[in-house]
């Protein structure tokens, strides 16, 4: 009776992914229909990206490759605790699940798991828990961005400051049983300053600018999408998500919120995935130099 109940949840996972995907397309089309309809705002946004400021283009990319790095400074922070792991296995590592999460399903999941029990002998509940821990970083970082934004705001303090709000948390947390969280807090803290800044660019190269304020909003929201289960990077989720909260936080409208997280979705895929096709080389090359030793699951 177990093999039947298996294949049928088998069967079921397959079923809600493809419904994941669907409704990710489903959403991403549905987005750009609707800004296609403001006319004039799409069209004025399309027009700015055929001369895009140079220097604001190299941000977007070189700042989404630094993200990645703290992406993997982060899950190495939290992963030393079950095994010795190279930062630069790390990074490569992250970079190349992150290319394989473009595909529908989120392969890379799948894939960090599986290698970090064949290589590094990390038992998956223990892989997992490093997700979930992230996943609850970012929800908190998120979280503390926006309270303190409108606190900060409420008593005509610049909202900017808003993005120190968890190295308070961080620092009360400093004791020895919480110093791994705390140290990823920060790490996490880092990499959703430096999404804020990427949203505050994007929207410059579509030629409606905003001020940091709106950025930390957007960055905050999208942020937590992107974690939705089921919907790889948040597919459609992102995009509405911006094109409603933008006429909410400025004076542009949801065509231009649209095309803003579209050029920046086009932006992560054009750094992503070079560097995620050079690190499954390298992380190939490396195995073969670097074979296992017998290991044993993690207590």
């Amino acid at each position: 009776m177990r093999i039947p109940r298996a294949i049928n949840e088998l069967r079921q996972r397959k079923v809600l992914r493809l419904a994941g995907v669907l409704f990710g397309v489903g959403c991403f089309v549905g987005a750009l229909y609707f800004a296609a309809r403001e006319r004039e705002e799409f069209a004025a946004a399309l027009q700015a990206l055929r001369d895009p400021p140079p220097l604001v283009v190299v941000a977007v990319l070189v700042s989404v490759a630094l993200g990645a790095v703290l992406t993997a400074a982060l899950f190495h922070i939290l992963m030393r605790r079950y095994a010795a792991i190279p930062f630069a296995e790390m990074l490569a590592l992250m970079t190349a699940t992150a290319c394989a999460n473009y595909l529908p399903l989120k392969p890379g999941f799948v894939g960090r798991v599986a290698y970090h029990r064949i290589r590094h002998g990390i038992r998956a509940t223990h892989t997992l828990r490093t997700i979930v821990e992230a996943i609850g970083l970012s929800g908190t970082v998120a979280s503390l961005f926006l309270a303190s934004l409108f606190v900060l705001r409420a008593i005509g303090i610049p909202g900017e400051f808003a993005m120190m709000a968890p190295s308070l948390l961080a620092i009360a947390g400093i004791a020895p049983r919480l110093r791994t969280l705390s140290l990823a807090l920060l790490v996490r803290q880092a990499e959703f300053a430096l999404l804020t800044f990427r949203y505050w660019a994007v929207f410059r190269l579509v030629g409606a600018p905003i001020d940091l304020d709106a950025a930390i909003v957007l960055a905050s929201v999208n942020a937590i999408a992107t974690l939705i289960p089921l919907v790889s990077n948040g597919l459609g989720v992102r995009e509405w998500l911006t094109g409603l909260i933008t006429p909410l936080v400025s004076p542009d409208t949801f065509a231009e919120g649209v095309i803003a997280e579209l050029v920046h979705r086009v932006a992560e895929i054009a750094v992503i995935t070079p560097l995620g096709i050079l690190s499954i080389a390298g992380l190939a090359r490396y195995v073969r130099k670097h074979p296992m030793t017998a290991v044993t699951d993690t207590p």
